[in-house]
């Protein structure tokens, strides 16, 4: 999902989409991966489809296909719930949707209360964590728009109801939650809530030194060490005991929305170059080893907007992304090499696995 700024721009260029048929037959979630196809911006057309990683068989449109009725706004981001519950993360207009994992069917009536602009969701225990830009914002020197008033909600996972806002700092992006802490990327940093007892007191606001810009999105690796991506540098490692940075890699991150995967041995990133009339030209999968901090391009493409990693088979996922028709999904496996392909929806950009 990108800045509001660029929103807008991809909505004017994004006129028109296509459909993909409605498949009326059951869909069982389990053990298969959610793709997230966003949408275009101004048209509410957003979808998932599952892809069934053994069978290397897709699926379009399942939620309508369940429910009978479009999602009807822009799918940013999710998570998959311990009980194996999707969380989709939408906005314009500003909902989470849940869904049953064993039907596809919607779990509950939409999470609304307290989003603004919301962006990511972290579950631990019995909360729910979600990142919001909220609406109001300053305008740079540059003509971008930053959003000052940024704020996590929490809700109660059983009864969906919100406890508390608190606020971060600016343009609140990624959350991790790694034990009894909820790290938040921000445009100051990475800033640390303490989860004891729902206080969310602000423990610490982390930047490697030498790096710029703002943090976008949070992983963990094999050994418990956390990684930021800032796009301005590429990633920072951060002991999450001492809460401060280790160390900084420089690698291509997308500079807006900077999401980031890992395996636990490595950290994958995405980049796409675009030209002076914003047109992609060339993309790019990255992965970090999380040991050497050594950089290797694992694949090459022209327009990535996501990445993910399966943790049953290794398999990369990226997206050859449209968001005026469909985006052709890419499977790569840990030698770099194409294995399948398959045509998902609009705006292909995240994948989740349950």
């Amino acid at each position: 999902m990108r800045n509001l700024l660029w929103v807008v721009a991809f909505a004017i260029v994004a006129v028109s989409c296509s459909k993909n048929e409605v498949i009326l037959k059951p869909v069982d979630l389990d053990g298969k991966v959610i793709v997230i196809n966003q949408g275009n911006f101004t048209e509410h057309s957003a979808s998932i489809s599952i892809y069934d990683e053994q069978r290397n068989d897709i699926q379009n449109r399942v939620f309508e296909s369940a429910n009978g009725v479009s999602i009807g706004a822009t799918i940013i981001s999710g998570v998959v719930s311990p009980s194996k519950h999707a969380y989709l993360v939408c906005n314009n207009p500003d909902k989470i949707e849940i869904i049953d994992s064993r039907t596809a069917k919607q779990a509950s009536e939409p999470m609304t209360q307290g989003l603004a602009s919301p962006r990511a969701v972290a579950i631990s225990g019995n909360r729910i964590y979600v990142s919001n830009w909220d609406y109001s914002y300053v305008v740079t020197p540059s003509g971008f728009w930053e959003f000052n008033k940024s704020y996590v909600a929490v809700y109660d996972l059983s009864t969906k109801a919100l406890i508390k806002k608190v606020l971060v700092g600016t343009d609140a992006e990624g959350l991790l939650i790694v034990g009894s802490k909820l790290f938040v990327a921000v445009k100051e940093g990475v800033r640390v809530l303490d989860l004891t007892g729902d206080n969310l007191n602000s423990t610490a606001l982390i930047r490697a030194a030498g790096v710029t810009g703002g943090a976008k999105n949070l992983v963990s690796d094999k050994n418990g060490k956390v990684w930021a991506s800032f796009p301005d540098k590429g990633l920072v490692q951060i002991d999450p005991v001492t809460q401060t940075a280790v160390k900084s890699v420089e690698v291509p991150v997308d500079f807006m929305d900077g999401y980031i995967v890992s395996d636990g041995n490595k950290v994958y990133t995405y980049n796409t170059v675009f030209n002076a009339s914003y047109m992609p030209i060339e993309a790019g999968i990255y992965a970090v080893d999380v040991a050497t901090g050594g950089v290797n391009k694992i694949f090459s493409g022209t327009y990535f907007y996501g990445v993910g990693v399966s943790p049953k088979t290794g398999n990369i996922i990226t997206a050859e992304v449209s968001f005026t028709s469909n985006s052709v999904m890419k499977i790569v496996g840990t030698d770099g090499q194409l294995k399948g392909s398959a045509t998902a929806g609009i705006g292909t950009c995240r994948y989740l696995f349950f």
